[in-house]
């Protein structure tokens, strides 16, 4: 997936084609300089302790898709530069008009009549493999750009998240096999599924479904006594200002370990957050998360009230 600060740039030169021609049109001989601009999760601070950033790049198999003003999607795949700053798309011979407007999300879906003022998101079977891994979430960063329009041979677009960036910093825990990291809380807080209107002058997710906890599923997380590893969760924006939550993670013998926390800020588009946890409370399984079959990633039942 992106992660960024990203400036690429693609050659894309004029095709003749028919469907071209109706729905993004041709510009002219000389290629069009399309720039894909985007940027990282900015740090929120819980406290006066200051976080480090995230940076990202675009990975092998990303892809966006680009909507002009009238007329059906279009996509541009990665092609070359999966892990750096700079990347190049293959536009598939499409055109642009100077005098046309274009609106672009991430990642693509594959759908040629996709609503554009309904795109769907989804905040379910996240998985990290291994400690501090930011590879896995690339799926589940929903970003938009607003409307753009060429300008003398150029045509950018800059891209925002829909999301917000939650790092789980967790330490003083047994040694173990650690399969899930779970936060709850008592209300309906996190969207499982959603939606955001591309069209929209300030696209935001809008909830379809939601739930009380957001959850991760770990692969290959073994953990020393005392060791310190780290989480990465993607979601939808949280109402989580004056709001208590927990904070749980659960290992291979299903024990699950609790540490609660009280959040002063909400948490919103475009932010990472980080939530340090080093005291635990063993909970009674009776009473813990249920988590079956690890082998499929596992399903979620009851919560830790």
């Amino acid at each position: 997936m992106k992660k960024l600060p990203i400036l690429l740039t693609v050659l894309l030169f004029c095709a003749t084609i028919e469907c071209c021609t109706k729905q993004v049109g041709i510009v002219s001989e000389v290629p069009l300089n399309v720039i894909f601009a985007g940027e990282g999760f900015l740090t929120e601070s819980l406290t006066k302790t200051t976080l480090d950033g995230s940076d990202f790049q675009w990975e092998v198999d990303d892809t966006v898709g680009i909507y002009p003003d009238a007329g059906s999607q279009i996509f541009f795949s990665m092609k070359d530069g999966a892990g750096t700053s700079t990347a190049t798309f293959d536009g598939g011979g499409w055109g642009f008009k100077e005098n046309s407007v274009y609106y672009s999300y991430y990642p693509f879906i594959a759908d040629f009549y996709l609503d554009r003022s309904r795109i769907p998101v989804s905040y379910e079977g996240e998985r990290q493999n291994g400690k501090d891994n930011m590879d896995h979430y690339g799926d589940y960063d929903y970003m938009y750009t607003p409307g753009v329009s060429a300008s003398s041979g150029v045509l950018k677009f800059s891209y925002s998240h829909l999301n917000c960036l939650i790092k789980v910093t967790v330490s003083k825990l047994p040694a173990g096999v650690y399969r899930q990291v779970t936060i709850s809380s008592k209300e309906d807080l996190f969207v499982k599924k959603g939606h955001f209107n591309l069209m929209s002058q300030a696209p935001s997710v809008i909830p379809d479904e939601t739930s009380k906890e957001i959850s991760l599923v770990l692969n290959n997380v073994s953990l020393a006594a005392d060791e310190q590893a780290v989480f990465y969760i993607i979601s939808a924006p949280v109402a989580f200002a004056g709001k208590d939550i927990i904070v749980s993670i659960v290992d291979k013998d299903k024990k699950q370990y609790d540490c609660s926390k009280s959040l002063p800020v909400d948490f919103v588009a475009g932010k990472q957050y980080g939530l340090g946890c080093s005291s635990w409370t063993e909970v009674p399984q009776s009473v813990g998360i249920v988590i079956n079959d690890w082998e499929d990633g596992g399903s979620i039942s009851g919560g830790a009230e």
